[in-house]
């Protein structure tokens, strides 16, 4: 957002939210400064951070030996960046990042090493989940919330493990993703709007790297090695079909103001494309994540989620579960069918002035 738009943006909410001058002005001072001023500050936090990360740690063990000085050093660093948040400008809000994630950091390896499990990496999952969560709700940037909300679903993941369970989480998240983007009106204003905002991002970028085990080969390597684990017919059954589902979901609601009959012509068409690559599961979730960002008004995500598709649509091209012929007649027939789409659309939704 440039200057221009905060500006109007201050015009339009000063007077309901009852701003004084001097709160308009500091509101706005966070657009003067250039973009590069930002990075180089940004990049000054993490250095200082670093060397003050570095004497704290190093005394506090020598002092304390043990995981009491690293859960110190830990506890000591958290609340430094707790604190630091709640300083104005780029400078402490790096800073603040930088000891916030380092003493989350310590604090993990410590519990986590004092549990002495064998599986070191659910026994960090375990550890990690609680604490992110916690931190979450606790005073902080929008990057750091975004960071705890993306190791609370990281976490989640961990612990499930491989298998077809991960393959549903990846389906739920993308749930999530797109009715929390296709509601987004609704909770803008609301008083833990930053927070669902973390959640909503973390969920759309765990959503989409998941997407990848609901392709075919992976599913084969997961079959292979989860053979001792029986899974009910119903649940393949939704793997395959819930990326195309939620697609469908996705336009009807999107197409909810339109007329009955454009409707129906869509949602056949976009079944119509669902039988043409239904073995392509991650693009059809980020095409779905695409629609309802697009209908949010992201820009960020409206960009990083059509690279996803591309990826998903690189990955089922390069994919050695059918062959070369029968995916170029595919993406062939993919193709000439979103062209017709396209066209048919034009003449039913074109209303003249």
């Amino acid at each position: 957002m440039n200057k221009g738009e905060v500006q109007s943006l201050l015009d339009q909410i000063q007077q309901p939210a009852g701003l004084s001058q001097e709160q308009r002005e500091g509101l706005s001072a966070g657009v003067d400064s250039p973009w590069w001023l930002s990075v180089l500050l940004g990049l000054a936090a993490w250095v200082s951070s670093l060397f003050l990360i570095g004497s704290l740690v190093g005394p506090s063990v020598l002092l304390l030996d043990g995981p009491a000085g690293m859960g110190l050093a830990g506890m000591l660093m958290l609340c430094a960046g707790l604190w630091l948040f709640g300083r104005p400008g780029v400078f402490p809000e790096q800073m603040g990042l930088a000891f916030a994630l380092g003493g989350q950091g310590l604090l993990v390896y410590v519990l986590a090493d004092a549990m002495a499990a064998s599986d070191e990496l659910r026994t960090a999952a375990i550890v990690c989940l609680p604490l992110s969560a916690g931190l979450l709700l606790a005073p902080g940037s929008i990057l750091f919330r975004r960071l705890c909300a993306l190791l609370v679903f990281a976490s989640i993941a961990v612990l499930l493990g491989s298998g077809p369970g991960l393959t549903l989480y990846g389906l739920l998240l993308a749930c999530m993703a797109i009715v929390s983007w296709l509601l987004r009106s609704s909770w803008v204003s609301a008083r833990y709007a930053l927070h669902l905002r973390a959640l909503t991002d973390a969920a759309t970028l765990m959503a989409l790297l998941l997407a990848l085990y609901g392709h075919q080969g992976l599913l084969d390597v997961m079959s292979q090695h989860t053979s001792a684990i029986t899974a009910p017919a119903g649940v393949w059954l939704l793997i395959h079909l819930g990326p195309g589902l939620l697609l469908l979901l996705t336009l009807g609601w999107l197409l909810r103001s339109e007329l009955v009959r454009t409707r129906i012509a869509v949602l056949l068409a976009a079944g119509l494309l669902l039988l043409l690559t239904y073995q392509a599961p991650g693009l059809l979730i980020s095409c779905a994540l695409g629609l309802a960002v697009y209908h949010a008004g992201s820009r960020s995500w409206s960009v990083l989620v059509p690279a996803f598709a591309l990826f998903y649509l690189a990955e089922f091209y390069y994919s050695l579960h059918i062959s070369l012929l029968h995916k170029s007649l595919l993406l062939c027939a993919s193709g000439l069918s979103l062209l017709a789409i396209r066209q048919g659309l034009k003449s039913l939704l074109w209303r003249p002035l």
